[in-house]
C-alpha cells in the first residue's frame, strides 16, 4: 500500500508505465489438450520529476526536535518542521528496462500453471524519501520471492509477478500462489478490492502486484458463483478472509462481500447493469477497524490515541459510447471516502495525514497501514470526481484524456494520453500529467510530468 506524496506524485504511483496490449507468446508443445507456451515483453520506461532527498529530510527532522521543547515539538510546530520544505526539492531520473518472462502450460483439462518472473534494470536516482515511506506502509507478500543487487545510480532488481496452480471443472475453479483478485466494478476506484486495486492515476493501469492466496469458486450456474478467498500474512493480524457472492437479478449484476483484512471486518456490495443506452454502477463499502491498543492510531493533533472510526466508501459511474466517428467513450464517476486523510497545515502541507503520534510517547512517525482499516483506495479528499474521454482515432492510435477534481481541496488533475501500435510486437505510448490547485489539496502539490514509454512483445 502506498500514499501518493506531494511534489512527487508520479514516484508513488502504481507502477511507472501503460502498456495496451497483453504479453505475446508462442506456442512450444501441444498435444491434445495438454499444451506448453512461453513468451515475454521488454518494457523500458524513463521518468523525470521531482523527489525528495533522504538526507536532507532527516537534517530537517533533526533541526526540528533539537529546536523543541522538551525536544518533542508540539503537532503546529511539527507541521512548520523544516524537513516538510524540502519535499520534492530534488530533482530525479529514472530509467527503467524490465524484461518479463512468462510460462503458461496445461496437464489436461483439469489442471494449468502459470509462472511470470520480472527481470528489472534500474539507473537514475532510486533512493528517496517517496520511496522508503511507500515501502513502510506496502503489503508484505508471504512469500518473499523478490530482492536487488546493487543500488544508486545502477540496480537489478528481480521478483515473482504471477506463479499459480489453477484447477477447474465443471463446479468448482481454485488457484493456489501469487494471482490478482480483481473484485467491484468502479472504472476508476475500487474500495470493494481489498487485494489489488489499481488508483485512477497509475501510469500502468494493466499492472497490480497481485496477492499470495487460496482463491476459490463454486459455480452454481453461468450468472451465480460464490468466491472463498484466504490471503496469508506475516502474521495473525496481516491475515486476509473474504467471501464474494456474485450473480444476476432482473439484468443487474450483484455482488456481496464480507470479509477480515488485516483485522478490519468489511461489507460491501457491488451493482452494475444498463440505464437507456448507458451502463451504470455502484460500489458501497462499511469498514470496521480493527480493535486493540495495538491498533489504536494517533493522528498529529489528536489528544491522544485512540481507535479508528468506522467509516464508509461509496461510488457511483455512469459510462456512454457516443455514435460519432468510430464511437467516443465518455465515463463519469464519483468517489465519497470516509476515511480521508485531510490536508494537513503549515510547510506540512497535505503530507502531514501521513504522520502520527506514536502511542507510548508523543514522538512522531510515518502511519501506519492500520490506520487506512484495510482500505487501498487512499485519498486526502473525501469528495472526488472523474471524467474519462477515450476516442479511437484509427485502429493503430488510441486517445485517451481523464480529468479528476477534488472538491475538499478544489484542486483537479489532467491527464492525457495517446497510445500508438505501429506494430503487432510494439507499443508506444505518450501520456501527461499536470495538475491546478492550492498547497492543502489533494492535487496542488503534485509535478507536471511527462512520459514516453515502449513495450515489446515477443
Amino acid at each position: 500500500m502506498m500514499a501518493c506524496l506531494p511534489r512527487a506524485c508520479t514516484l508513488a504511483l502504481a507502477g511507472l508505465g501503460l502498456a495496451t496490449g497483453p504479453a505475446g507468446a508462442g506456442e512450444v508443445w501441444r498435444s491434445g489438450d495438454a499444451y506448453l507456451d512461453l513468451g515475454g515483453t521488454v518494457r523500458e520506461i524513463t521518468l523525470v520529476s521531482r523527489g525528495t532527498s533522504p538526507e536532507a529530510f532527516e537534517a530537517g527532522l533533526v533541526q526540528c526536535f533539537q529546536s523543541a521543547v522538551p525536544n518533542v515539538p508540539s503537532p503546529s510546530e511539527f507541521a512548520n518542521c523544516p524537513a516538510f520544505a524540502a519535499v520534492g526539492e530534488k530533482r530525479v531520473a529514472t530509467s527503467s528496462t524490465r524484461l518479463r518472462l512468462r510460462m503458461e502450460a496445461r496437464a489436461n483439462a483439469h489442471w494449468s500453471a502459470v509462472i511470470s518472473f520480472d527481470n528489472e534494470f534500474l539507473a537514475g536516482t532510486l533512493d528517496t524519501f517517496e520511496g522508503r515511506f511507500g515501502s513502510d506502509l506496502a503489503g508484505r507478500d508471504f512469500f518473499d520471492a523478490s530482492g536487488q543487487i546493487g543500488e544508486d545510480p545502477v540496480a537489478y532488481r528481480y521478483s515473482l509477478y504471477r506463479g499459480y496452480l489453477n484447477f477447474e471443472s465443471e463446479h468448482l475453479e481454485a488457484v493456489v500462489g501469487r494471482q490478482r483478485i480483481p473484485w467491484g466494478v468502479g472504472r476508476l476506484w475500487n474500495p470493494v478490492d481489498r487485494f489489488n486495486a489499481i488508483r485512477p492515476l497509475a501510469l500502468q493501469p494493466d499492472e497490480s502486484p497481485g496477492v499470495d492466496a487460496i482463491n476459490a469458486r463454486i459455480l452454481f450456474s453461468d450468472f451465480s458463483q460464490l468466491q472463498l478467498v484466504f490471503a496469508p500474512g506475516r502474521d495473525a493480524q496481516e491475515h486476509k478472509y473474504a467471501a464474494r457472492l456474485q450473480g444476476m437479478a432482473r439484468n443487474i449484476d450483484y455482488g456481496f462481500v464480507a470479509g477480515v483484512f488485516s483485522g478490519a471486518t468489511t461489507l460491501g456490495a457491488d451493482f452494475s447493469g444498463n440505464l437507456a443506452d448507458a451502463a451504470g454502477r455502484a460500489e458501497i463499502v462499511y469498514t470496521r477497524p480493527g480493535t486493540g491498543a495495538d491498533r489504536n492510531v494517533w493522528p498529529v493533533g489528536a489528544p491522544g490515541a485512540a481507535p479508528l472510526d468506522d467509516f464508509w466508501q461509496l461510488v457511483v459511474s455512469v459510462d456512454y459510447n457516443i455514435d460519432w466517428g468510430s464511437g467516443v467513450y465518455v465515463l463519469a464517476e464519483h468517489l465519497y471516502n470516509g476515511n480521508a486523510l485531510g490536508f494537513g497545515f503549515g510547510l506540512a502541507g497535505p503530507l502531514l495525514g501521513f504522520f502520527e503520534q506514536t502511542a507510548g510517547i508523543p514522538y512522531y512517525a510515518a502511519t501506519s497501514a492500520d490506520r487506512f482499516g484495510g482500505s487501498q483506495v487512499i485519498t486526502r479528499s473525501s469528495q472526488l470526481t472523474g471524467l474519462q474521454v477515450g476516442y479511437e482515432l484509427t485502429p493503430e492510435i488510441r486517445l485517451s484524456a481523464l480529468v479528476i477534481y477534488d472538491w475538499d481541496g478544489e484542486s483537479a488533475v489532467f491527464f492525457p494520453s495517446v497510445a500508438y501500435s505501429p506494430l503487432a510486437w510494439l507499443d508506444l505510448t505518450l501520456g501527461l500529467q499536470t495538475t491546478a490547485g492550492g498547497p492543502y489539496s489533494e492535487f496542488g502539490d503534485a509535478p507536471t510530468t511527462g512520459y514516453l514509454l515502449a513495450d515489446f512483445y515477443f
